[in-house]
Formats: structure tokens, sequence, C-alpha cells
């Protein structure tokens, strides 16, 4: 049964009191200047800092894109990643509009076959590790509605980070702004019982800057139930299955200390959802039915998490050297129940990096290089139990696993003149994995593992023209099971001794450019070996299992271009292009090389027209996603079919009225009620050989048209 907990009651009374409070208070300092709405930033201007060192755009050898400012939230509901991530080349979200799994964020197809939370992508926020020791990353805790800033690092990441071979995504809060206090209250509402209620308090006060934002979701979901006597316990609503709701905190006090600046962070996330499950081939399109898959309403498939997180970030100079020292800590407390099983998952992690760095003159050019070491520890105690209609039966696994993770890294450039750049890193990671059990009538299935990888990257990038720079460069990628991944696949617990760690080898030549101020462009290719690749299936007794393929390869076109035209008129277009195939890979006495990787889309387009006058824009934005395969044998009649969706938004950019500024919009999506599928699960239990290959549950289906308004009211 769907339970609200009754502190998401109370929250909820409390931040509506808040805006309310706040929207009569009649505060009367000058709201500040609004930044430009569209605009073209020159290369050098655009400072990227997820190369371990504060850059310049143009001197970067990868494959980085930048979305900053109001455009982040512009028209955005803060509902899914997809809004803040829209318009990036190899960048691909997944919404499954099911809170319980969250988004699969996939870059250059890696992480596309993730069951649940993001994986192969290193992720920071607010400078605080996401990704846990073992690689897993759960984004449960990242508000969309407070982000300021996200860089995205395309390709290999390993000899700056370690765990994730698809690349690194950083999220940055807002900057709070130089005045004592500044509120911004927002409402939404929306189809499919969409509601979102936000409070930012923030400012400088004494030295210090601030910021404390409180969000509040709530969602019903579309699923509709066939046959509601599947409910063990009677509900309010017994229409739908996938509800939602959900309660993020986060703030950060920034101040200076000792000479540098001192940056303390923390979050909150508490979120009670519903799994409305995948649906067969018939169901998902000749049906354009949404029910929810039977097994998981009988079984209340869903989930109840709280995490907390928090961090201190101290930035300054030592000795004669830049020097950032982080420290972190965090809890999470999971009840999830799945079809077969109940699960209990009780968490702590915390974690130390420390980075020296330094920028000196050479004969040929400037020289800069950084050097550093990663602890991460993660400790969890887990137990599962058989799920009988929802209730906790027999205890059939209960045991203790430790992840330790560390790191030794460095890096360096050197400028070859004025226009050419040499950057080099190298770096050694060491993964101890330890799994004691604890639930010995079946034997004592205690084990360890220990995986280590030396990884190396070089590029070069030279400055052709002042606005045009070239790049190229060779990366390896590492990326470990996780624990979950490392459970035993026979479900008595332990380690899986057979599953060994994914390594990779990539190379990539690209460009980026821009034209008078108003016109920017990139585009970069890259090619990618990988060895062991990590695939997960579902076995006949519908869990997650994983094994290794033996090469695969990924090759790929990604390109984007922007242009701030005159009149008010911006566009943007990109377009992703991956061929990712199995080159040696054999199961079951089936030998699939040649065959196309399951979920990962050869062509995607994605674009955006707004048009802006004054304190009024309006936009169109279109997404195309090419045919997915949903299976390593790709079988006829089983793939994800393409599909485009377009959306309309119209709204005020921050329209003063009176001692504060409104910026209502409202949005139109899926303006055409395409039927689509929004997610997919890949190589999942119901096809060949377990059934016929309509059968398997491969499909999520995505919401019908819907339609949201919301209003932000600004003062300070």
């Amino acid at each position: 049964m769907f339970v609200i907990p009754v502190r998401m009651n109370v929250t909820r009374w409390v931040m509506i009191l808040a805006m309310s409070i706040g929207i009569l208070n009649p505060w009367t300092p000058e709201i500040a200047a609004q930044e430009p709405l569209d605009s073209i930033i020159p290369l050098d201007s655009l400072v990227v800092t997820v190369l371990r060192a504060t850059d310049g755009l143009g001197r970067a050898p990868y494959a980085v894109t930048v979305q900053s400012g109001r455009a982040l939230q512009l028209g955005n509901t803060g509902f899914s990643l997809d809004e803040a991530l829209q318009g990036i080349p190899g960048v691909q979200i997944q919404n499954r509009y099911n809170y319980t799994v969250g988004e699969r964020i996939s870059i250059r197809g890696f992480g596309a076959r993730t069951p649940f939370g993001v994986r192969g992508i290193t992720t920071l926020v607010d400078g605080i590790p996401a990704t846990m020791a073992d690689g897993q990353t759960f984004l449960d805790h990242l508000d969309i509605g407070s982000l300021g800033r996200v860089e995205v690092l395309r390709g290999p990441s390993a000899a700056m980070y370690g765990n994730g071979g698809g690349g690194v995504l950083s999220f940055q809060t807002k900057a709070p702004p130089n005045v004592p206090i500044r509120e911004e209250a927002t409402a939404i509402f929306g189809a499919n019982g969409l509601m979102r209620l936000q409070s930012t308090t923030s400012g400088t006060t004494g030295g210090a800057a601030y910021l404390i934002n409180i969000a509040h979701l709530t969602y019903d979901g579309f699923r509709t139930v066939a046959d509601s006597s599947l409910f063990t316990e009677e509900r309010s609503d017994s229409s739908l299955y996938g509800l939602t709701k959900r309660l993020n905190i986060n703030g950060q006090v920034a101040m200076e200390a000792g000479g540098g600046r001192l940056l303390f962070t923390g979050t909150f996330m508490d979120l009670d959802g519903e799994s409305a499950g995948g649906i067969n081939r018939a169901t998902m399109y000749a049906d354009s039915s949404s029910n929810a898959r039977d097994a998981n309403i009988s079984q209340n498939a869903s989930k109840d998490v709280y995490q907390g997180q928090f961090g201190a970030t101290w930035n300054g100079p030592v000795a004669n050297l830049d020097a950032q020292f982080v420290g972190w800590g965090l809890f999470r407390r999971m009840d999830n129940p799945i079809p077969p099983a109940i699960i209990d998952l009780s968490r702590n992690a915390y974690g130390a990096r420390a980075v020296l760095s330094n920028e000196s003159g050479g004969d040929s050019g400037p020289v800069r290089w950084a050097g550093g070491f990663d602890l991460n520890f993660q400790r969890d105690d887990r137990v599962e139990y058989g799920n009988s209609g929802g209730v906790k039966g027999a205890q059939e696994k209960n045991q203790f696993e430790t992840v330790r993770a560390a790191g030794l890294f460095a890096q360096a450039a050197v400028g070859l003149g004025e226009r050419t750049t040499l950057e080099g890193g190298l770096r050694y990671n060491r993964f101890n994995f330890e799994v004691e059990d604890r639930f010995l009538s079946d034997g004592d299935d205690s084990g360890k593992r220990v995986m280590d990888e030396l990884s190396p990257t070089v590029g070069l990038v030279v400055r052709a023209t002042p606005d045009l720079s070239v790049f190229g460069n060779w990366a390896t990628s590492l990326a470990t099971p996780t624990t979950v991944q490392l459970n035993n696949p026979a479900e008595t617990g332990g380690v899986n001794d057979d599953l060994e760690p994914q390594t990779g080898n990539t190379v990539e030549i690209g460009l980026r450019g821009q034209s008078g101020g108003i016109f920017s462009y990139e585009l970069s290719g890259f090619l990618t070996k990988l060895k062991a690749e990590l695939v997960q299936f579902q076995d006949s007794a519908d869990r997650d299992v994983y094994r290794n393929a033996g090469e695969s390869t990924y090759q790929g076109i990604e390109t984007s271009v922007r242009a701030a035209l005159p009149e008010g008129l911006f566009g943007r277009l990109s377009y992703t292009f991956i061929d990712a195939k199995f080159d040696e890979y054999v199961v079951n006495g089936n030998d699939l090389a040649g065959n196309f990787v399951p979920g990962v889309p050869r062509h995607r387009f994605e674009g955006l027209v707004r048009y802006s006058r004054g304190f009024w824009y309006g936009e169109v934005r279109g997404d195309h996603v090419g045919k997915i395969f949903s299976n390593d044998r790709n079988l006829p009649d089983t793939a994800v079919r393409n599909y485009t969706l377009w959306d309309l938004r119209a709204g005020l950019s921050g329209q003063p009225l009176g001692n504060m500024q409104v910026a209502p919009f409202v949005s139109l999506t899926n303006v055409f009620d395409a039927v689509y599928s929004s997610g997919y699960q890949p190589n999942a239990f119901g096809g060949p050989p377990f059934g016929p290959p309509g059968g398997a549950r491969y499909y999520e289906p995505g919401p019908r048209r819907a339609f949201s308004a919301g209003l932000t009211v600004t003062f300070q």
C-alpha cells in the first residue's frame, strides 16, 4: 500500500505557508539586473572546472559542454534531468517517469542499460561525489529547480576520475546573489497530478554566502490499473499505479577561511514511489495501453528511501601551490519491494579528495600540472526477503558489503607555442570488494575481489584561429561491477567470481568554434574498443543478472550548432550517431558477434527554436530518437520503435511587478499525442529462451499530451 509519510504532509503545508508570506511581504530593494537570455559566449571566457583544473573551453583537448544561466530553468518544470541536459550531443536522458528507478543517463551509449540509477558515468554535485565507491550513482538528492550550471565531459575519464567510462557530469547549484537576502517561490501544476512547490532563500551577509532550497514534488502518474482487485490493501485511488512524492532540501554556506574559500554543503531527500514496471510489445503498441504490470501491483513494487549527504570543500593557496581539499559523508536507508523480493538496504559512505596544482611560464608557453588522490568507502548492510503479496516472506539473503576505492592521479599540460597545448594524465585505481555472508543456513558465501588498473590519457588541442580549436585525444576507461552486479547470480549471497571489470580504449578527434559572436558549433568523432563489457539480463526468476561480453566497438559522431540571431531569435540543433556492436560474444551457444548492443539508439536529433521580445518568450522543442534494439540477439519485432516528440513553451522571463519579478510559463508536451516507449529494459524477462519474442517486458510507455503551468516570484 502506498503511504504518504507524515513528515511530507507537514513539509508541504509549511512550504505553502512560507510561499504565501513571501509573496505578500512588502520588501522593496531593487531587483538584480537580468542576464541575457540567449547569448554565445567566447571560448576563452567559458571556464571549465570538470577537468580537475580551471581552464578555458578553447584549451580543452576533450569534448566538453557547459549549460548555465536561466536557460536551465526557463519554462521547465524541474521534473526531470532531461530538461537541464537537452541539446547536448552524445547525452541521452531516458525519463522513465518512474522515480523508483530514476532517469537513465547515457553518454555515447555508456549507461544505456542500467536498470536503476546511473552507471558508467562519474557524477559530482557541487564538487561532492554522487558516484559511490563501486561506481553506482543515485541522483534522487539533486534538485533540478536550483541548478545554476552543468558541465559535461563526454568520453573516458579514468585518468581524472576513475570508475566511469562514459564521462563526467558536474552539477552546480546556482550561486547566491550579492545581496543580503533574495527569495524565490515557485509553484508548478500539470497533468497527471504533477505539483511542484519550491522555495529558495539565498544571499550574502557578513562575508558569508548562503542558499537554502526546499522542493516538494507529487506526481500521480499515468499508468492505469486494469484490475484493481490486485491491490492487497484498500487505497484511496485504485485507478493508477506509479504515484510518487519527493522532498528535497539542499543548502550551502561559503566563506573566506585560511586564505581560501570554504564551502559547506548539505542535502536531504525523502522519496516514496510506486513502480509500474515494464510491459510487452503487444500492450505497448497494438493497444496503445499504459497499464501497469499486474505483478508489480500485486507485489507492491515500490521504493521508500531517504538519504542525507554532507560535504566540505576548501580551495586556496598552500605555499606556492593551489590546493583543493574535499571531505564528505552519506547515509541512505531504503525499503524496496520488487516483484521477486523485498530489499532492505542501509548504506553509509564517506570519502576525501586532495588536489595540488600549479601554473607557470615556460619557454614555449604555460605549464600547468595537478596531482592528488581520491579515497572512497562504502558500507552496505543488505537484507533480502521473499515477496509474498507485498509482505516480507522468508529471509533469502543477509550480508554486509564493503567497498574501498583508492586512486592516485597526475596530469600536466604544456604549451607548445602560442596555439598548441599538449595534455596528459595517469591514474592508478584499486578497488577492494568484500562480502561478509550472515545468512549461513545455505553455507558461508563470504568472499573478496580486488580490481586495479593503470589508466593513461593524452590529448592535443590546436587553436587554428582565435575562434576555432581542433582537438584530439587517446584515453582509457575503467568500469568495475557494482556491489549489486557482483552479487552471486545463484542468489545465495556472496561474490560472483566470474564477473570482470569493463575496460576500454578510445580515440577521439573534434573541433569547436564560433563566428561573429552569434554562432557556435562543435563536431567530434570517436572510436571506443571495450573488453569484458558488462551486460545485464533477467533470469527465469525475474532477477537482474550480469555477464561479460568478449569485445565490443562503439563509434560515432556528435555535432551541435547554436545561433543567437537578430530580432530575438535563438536556435539550437544537435545530432548524435552511435554505432555500437558486439565483436566477440557467445551466449548459450549463440554467436552474437556483429549484433547491435541493445539499449543504444543509433540516431538522435534534438532541436529548439526560441523567440523572445522583451520579457516575453516562446519556444518549440523537438526530439527524435531512432530505433533501439531491446535484446542481445536483435530478435525481429522486439525493437523499440523510433519516435519524435514536440513540445511548446511560452512565458515571461522575469517581468517586474511592483517590488518583485514574476516569471509565469505554460507548456504543452508531446503535442501530437505520440505513443512511444520513454524507457526500455534491455534483455528483460519474458522473451526467448523463456517465452515468445514479443512476450518480454522491454517497454516502459511515456505519457501522452500533457499541459503544465508554473509561476516563479522573486524579490529581494
